[in-house]
Order: structure tokens, then C-alpha cells, then sequence
């Protein structure tokens, strides 16, 4: 008896709905001469399906319908054509229906599990993609699908095993950059970045790859590493001014202060008004001997973020580094208005108590320090030194 297959490809779009789309293997068994038209017939349905032509599509379908009944590829290809008129309920009907008469088929499968996975729900999409799986264990599609929807669940260890069953040669583009998504998002940073590297010598001029592995660097305390990925990036991207803030901002970790400067001031020849480029490069100039260069940068901060405690705190350090103390002693007041919390408002209000002579102050000021934070080596000192002046 001849026998059609209808094999499903779908769509690889992460997060996103999957399109359906159905093409025809047809073989035949025994070669009987009269059974060949409904094979044709499947086969024209199906390209009428892919080329949007619904109604055309309808009435071959229909036509099979009434004679012959019982192929489930009819009702697959019917399952098919109600997904794209977005009639879901009845697509699951034809699915399920193609299924009852062959459970073997496939590609009914698949079409389910992209038609449970696209409303969410993951139990049914799971195990339709694993039907489908134990009819081709090594389909490099079905395997794709079914991580996904794993991965969906949080089931990140099935996930990854899944995807890493898919036989090399059958390896989807983004291999890589699933794997690496699956392992980063289940916490295992170490594999994650073996995945990333993986991508990195496939893809050496990605920057976000270089940018995710410097954001993983980052996490697992290798600041220098991250720098090294980021400089790597810049290289490529010389113009993004977002990747130049990311690059000062690790520069900064790294103590490479100077490194920072030079980032910052290109990124804001690029976008002169962006408020946290005027920080950034403020905080900058305050790692070097720039001090009143950083006045200028941060005066104009605040002026745009006037209720920010972080900026009204740098600020007022770089006026105390220009000896401007009575500015200082006012924006770091502001600071501690505005977030009561800030450690280091104490401390250099404190610094400027104890070289203005205000020595009662200065100690008030490093014992709040203290109080909040007992190991802070600078207060501790301060304290020593009202002591012992």
C-alpha cells in the first residue's frame, strides 16, 4: 500500500511564535498505478499551502476528504491550513485526528508541538516534540523543538542534553548561542562561556557574543577578562557609544582610569547630552589628576539629574579634590538628603570637617561611618587622626 509522508519544518525563532510549514516525501509501496493521484493531490495541496493560495488548498483537501477518508495526511494538511486562518481549535482537531489514524506520523506531531508551544502550553507542546522523537531520534529539528520548550520549563540539564543529542552535521546555526543561552540561564557560567567561546571562533567579528562573554567574566569575578572582551569589541565598534560607556565603566573596575577618559570623551563627541555620559566620564576624570576637568562634567550632571544621590555625591568629591570646600560640604549634604544611606558622604564630609579644623564634626562624621560599616579602613583612619592631632 503506498504510504505518504508528510515531513514538518518549521521555523527556529527563539521566544517567538513558530510558522508551520508542510512539504511532501511521497514513496510508494507495490506501485499500484490508481493510488498514485491522491499522492499528487497531497502534493499540490501542500504547495497551494505554502504559496497562500488557502482556498485552492480547501477544495483539494475537501475532495480527499470524501474520498478517501482515513489518510491522516489529509487531515494533517487540514491541520495546516487552519493554523494559517488561525482556526487553532480545529487545527488541533486535524492534528489529533492525523495522529489517531497514524501515530506514527511525524511531522503531526511537530505541527501540535509548535501549535501548543505558540499558546503556551508547554506540557502538551513537550510531549508532542517527544512523540515526535521517539519516531526520529536523531531529527535535528524535532531535537531543536523539544530543547526549546525544555528550556521553556526550566528544565535547563533535559535541555541541554537534548540539544547536544543532535548529530553534529545536524547542528542548527545557533548551536552555540542556545547552549550558551541554556547554561547561563541555569547558572553554570563556566559552561556557559565554553559555549560562547565555541561561537567566538565561528564568529570571531561578534560583538555580542564578545559583549555576553564579558557580562559572564564579570560575573565569575575575572574583571581583567572582561576588559580584555570588551576592548576586543571596541575595536570592532570604534562609533558605538554604548559599547564605549560599557568599556570606560570596566576600565574603571580595572583602575585603567586614563583608558576610561579617552572612552568616555569619544562617546560623548557622538551624544554630547546623554546624562549617565557625563557621570561616567566625571567619575573618570576622578581616577586621574583631573579634578576640575571633572567639575565641569559633573556640575553639568546634576544639573540635568538634580534628585540623583550618586551624582550629587561625585560631584561634591570633585569640588572637595578642586578645594572648593564649601560647594563640597553643600552637594554632599544634598547627597545624604536624598539617600540617607551613602556611606561615602560621611566620610568625605568627615575629611573636609577635620581639614576645615572642625575636629567635633570630623569625628561625629567618621564614627557614622564606623557605625555603619566597621571594617571601612578610611574612616578607621580619620578617627586616628582626630585622635592623635
Amino acid at each position: 500500500m503506498q504510504s505518504v509522508i508528510c515531513q514538518a519544518l518549521t521555523k527556529r525563532v527563539y521566544g517567538r511564535a513558530l510558522f508551520i510549514v508542510t512539504i511532501l516525501v511521497i514513496s510508494t509501496e507495490g506501485g499500484a498505478a490508481g493510488q498514485l493521484p491522491s499522492a499528487l493531490q497531497l502534493k499540490q495541496a501542500a504547495r497551494l499551502l505554502q504559496t497562500g493560495e488557502l482556498d485552492k488548498a480547501e477544495q483539494v483537501l475537501q475532495k480527499l476528504l470524501v474520498r478517501k477518508r482515513q489518510l491522516p495526511e489529509v487531515f494533517e494538511l487540514l491541520g495546516v491550513l487552519r493554523v494559517k486562518q488561525q482556526r487553532f481549535k480545529d487545527a488541533e482537531s486535524f492534528f489529533l485526528r492525523s495522529i489517531d489514524l497514524n501515530p506514527r506520523l511525524a511531522s503531526a506531531h511537530i505541527n501540535l508541538g509548535i501549535l501548543y508551544k505558540q499558546s503556551n502550553q508547554l506540557d502538551l507542546a513537550r510531549k508532542s516534540f517527544q512523540a515526535a522523537a521517539r519516531i526520529f531520534p536523531l531529527n535535528g529539528d524535532v531535537l531543536y523543538n523539544l530543547a526549546l520548550v525544555l528550556a521553556d520549563q526550566k528544565q535547563f540539564d533535559k535541555a541541554v542534553a537534548t540539544l547536544e543529542a543532535i548529530p553534529v552535521k545536524h547542528r542548527p546555526v545557533d548551536y552555540w548561542e542556545l547552549l550558551a543561552r541554556f547554561y547561563l540561564t541555569a547558572g553554570n557560567f563556566e559552561k556557559g562561556e565554553e559555549s560562547l567561546r565555541q561561537v567566538l571562533i565561528n564568529k570571531p567579528d561578534s560583538i555580542s557574543t564578545l559583549r555576553q562573554l564579558a557580562g559572564v567574566a564579570l560575573k565569575r569575578g575575572e574583571s581583567q577578562h572582561a576588559w580584555k572582551y570588551l576592548a576586543k569589541a571596541v575595536q570592532l565598534a570604534p562609533n558605538s557609544p554604548d559599547l564605549l560607556y560599557e568599556f570606560a565603566q570596566m576600565s574603571l573596575r580595572n583602575n585603567l582610569g586614563q583608558e576610561a577618559v579617552i572612552a568616555m570623551r569619544k562617546a560623548l563627541l557622538l551624544e554630547p547630552d546623554r546624562p549617565e555620559f557625563l557621570l561616567s566620564l566625571g567619575d573618570a576624570l576622578l581616577n586621574t589628576t583631573s579634578f576640575h576637568d571633572a567639575v565641569i562634567y559633573l556640575n553639568r550632571y546634576v544639573r540635568l539629574k538634580p534628585d540623583d544621590p550618586e551624582g550629587q555625591l561625585s560631584f561634591g568629591w570633585a569640588l572637595y579634590l578642586d578645594k572648593d570646600f564649601d560647594a563640597a560640604r553643600k552637594h554632599l549634604e544634598e547627597s545624604l538628603r536624598l539617600n540617607p544611606d551613602q556611606i561615602d558622604a560621611y566620610y568625605h564630609l568627615g575629611t573636609i570637617a577635620y581639614e576645615t579644623g572642625d575636629k567635633a564634626r570630623a569625628l561625629e562624621l567618621f564614627s557614622k561611618v564606623i557605625e555603619r560599616k566597621p571594617d571601612h579602613s578610611q574612616a578607621l583612619l580619620g578617627l586616628g587622626s582626630v585622635y592623635f592631632s
